[in-house]
């Protein structure tokens, strides 16, 4: 070995051990235990994501990290509820300044918030710059107030889709697209220039269905109907004197006054701030004893091997079959576990994976009971594993899930190879031996054969869904073909069982588990939360997923299920269940 090899590698190696004592001193430097006094309002910060499953907690100073601490969106919710009965709390604040948790999260939140108002402490929300997300999440509060000179960005719904056909085509290469399912979309950004009809009916039926639970949450919280909130988003993004005008807030002050404004309402001198964060820790290490059901994470999209999470900003971009199916082992030896809540976040991915993960979860369901929670996306493989028999789902009203149906996709590098001067020769046995050649288009043999192929593994899907869920194998198909429902949509169609979150799920638990209502619940989350050292140097250990590089032009959450495919199609043929895309609120 080199001495550059050797002096780099020592180089690497001291890069690490420093990171890891800077990360040690900066928690330890963070004082001790923190705890609630009397008179305070608990502060929940709605700004960026909230991850399903804890990350570690990283200093303010690592990219991406912002500061925050990695609370999951359970123990968030958990903390809500238990600051109700707290009498050291007074008050709720929530504090807005550009939520993009996802749509099934707010609506977890927003039902957090009803149950600690019914406590009959007040909720107020500040805007210090928020969208249609964070609004949506906060106009169930009491009083709403926005800081002079901010921006209301809030204006309705939309939905974008980048396409590259014309991109490749510069660039010499060649998509062929073979699918089972007229709605399977995903692999169309490659091969159109615009939204099929198929596509188009799909997303407008979604963004009608979203925009309706939009309209109606402003309209619980704020009064009047959808109509005339709908009037008054057509004139949006709003200054702090419209976003007032229009009575989408109530005031406006800076965040000094906010305070006060609130001390005075709740009758103390000076109200004191706990961070939702820290009170969720706090809440959390009072939750011990009673029975122990698992939460297990099924975060990212599906593939072999591994998951692999970004350590500095705390998302996971993969969701392993053998970590998956490590999960499981474990779960079902674990004789202290009484149930298992399987909480799904992925647009799916690998067929193949995703036929195995559903195994381990029918191997676990013969050992204890099960319930399937859905979070913002559970679609294609995301749905598929949670297809065992007799197991309850459960997603909320704006859960984007279905999507049964299969896809893959050739990529012929041909044009791209003789712009850059590189030529190939094929030796073959075997008619079809360079099927999956990147040097050639298919011929018309070939792609029959793959059709084949795609048509096998769609009937598969189908089957485990009929199984699973009761529905004869037509009444399965016509609501596949690659569609994509959202939750409310799923339910009408008995794709899932009810509408709900974690109070349901738990509930339904109980009663599979025989679990009287008055014995304590501990969630216990599964995978284990990695220590700081540990995710730093899992970071060489990423599936191979999530090394491609990202596309231009995708959104964060778009960019997985696209690397997919480039993923899919680079090496061999492999079937994909797959979502075609996300929703944000704007």
């Amino acid at each position: 070995m080199s001495s550059f090899v050797k002096g780099l590698l020592v180089g690497v190696l001291l890069v690490f051990v420093m990171i890891g004592l800077i990360g040690t001193v900066a928690l330890i430097a963070g004082g001790s235990e923190p705890t609630v006094q009397s008179e305070s309002a608990l502060v929940v910060r709605l700004e960026g994501g909230i991850p399903e499953h804890s990350q570690p907690e990283l200093p303010s100073f690592f990219p991406g990290q912002g500061g925050g601490s990695g609370t999951n969106l359970y123990d968030l919710v958990e903390a809500i509820r238990a600051a109700a009965e707290d009498d050291r709390i007074e008050a709720l604040v929530l504090h807005c300044e550009g939520s993009a948790a996802g749509w099934a999260k707010a609506q977890e939140l927003r039902w957090a918030i009803q149950a600690f108002r019914e406590s009959e402490k007040p909720v107020w929300a500040y805007f210090a710059l928020a969208g249609g997300e964070g609004y949506y999440i906060a106009s169930l509060a009491d009083h709403l107030v926005i800081q002079p000179e901010s921006i209301l960005y809030m204006f309705g719904l939309r939905a974008e889709v980048t396409f590259f056909k014309n991109s490749l085509e510069k660039l010499g290469i060649e998509a062929d697209l073979i699918r089972s399912g007229k709605y399977k979309s995903a692999g169309e950004v490659f091969t159109r220039e615009g939204l099929s009809p198929e596509s188009r009916e799909v997303m407008n039926s979604t963004l009608d269905e979203l925009y309706g639970q939009f309209l109606g949450g402003i309209t619980e919280g704020r009064g009047y109907d959808a109509d005339h909130w709908e009037a008054i988003l057509d004139k949006g993004p709003f200054s702090s004197l419209e976003a007032k005008e229009h009575g989408l807030v109530d005031d406006i002050l800076y965040e000094d006054e906010f305070y006060e404004r609130l001390s005075e309402a709740v009758d103390i001198e000076e109200i004191r701030e706990i961070d939702g964060a820290k009170y969720a820790d706090i809440a959390d290490s009072s939750r011990r004893g009673g029975t122990r059901f698992a939460m297990l994470h099924a975060v990212g999209a599906i593939t072999s091997g591994s998951s692999w999470s970004d350590p500095f900003s705390g998302r996971q971009e993969t969701l392993g079959a053998e970590t998956f199916s490590s999960n499981l082992e474990r779960l079902r030896e674990d004789d202290s576990i009484a149930g298992v809540i399987l909480r799904i976040d992925s647009p799916g991915g690998d067929a193949i994976a995703s036929d195995r993960m559903l195994h381990e979860v029918r191997r676990l369901q013969e050992e204890k009971p099960v319930v399937v929670s859905m979070s913002t996306l559970a679609a294609s493989g995301g749905y598929y594993i949670a297809s065992a028999p007799e197991v309850p789902i459960i997603a909320y009203p704006g859960t984007y899930t279905g999507s049964i149906g299969v896809f893959t996709m050739h990529l012929n590098l041909r044009g791209l190879y003789d712009k850059l001067g590189i030529t190939k020769e094929i030796l073959k046995r075997g008619q079809n031996a360079a099927a999956d050649s990147d040097y050639k288009a298919m011929t018309e043999a070939e792609r029959e054969r793959l059709a084949q192929f795609v048509d096998r593994v769609y009937d598969t899907f189908l089957s485990r869904v009929s199984e699973g869920r009761g529905i004869d194998v037509d009444t399965v198909q016509e609501l596949a073909q690659g569609r994509v429902w959202t939750g409310s949509q799923a339910a009408e169609n008995g794709l899932v069982d009810e509408l709900g979150g974690y109070q349901k799920a738990i509930e339904l638990l109980r009663e599979a588990a025989e679990v009287e209502d008055e014995e304590p619940v501990r969630i216990v989350h599964y995978p284990p939360r990695r220590s700081l050292l540990e995710s730093l140097f899992s970071m060489g250990a990423r599936a191979d997923l999530g090394i491609l590089p990202s596309l231009p032009g995708a959104s964060t959450a778009t960019k997985p299920w696209l690397r997919a495919i480039l993923w899919a199609a680079s090496a061999e043929y492999r079937p994909l269940y797959l979502a075609p895309y996300t929703l944000t609120i704007q």
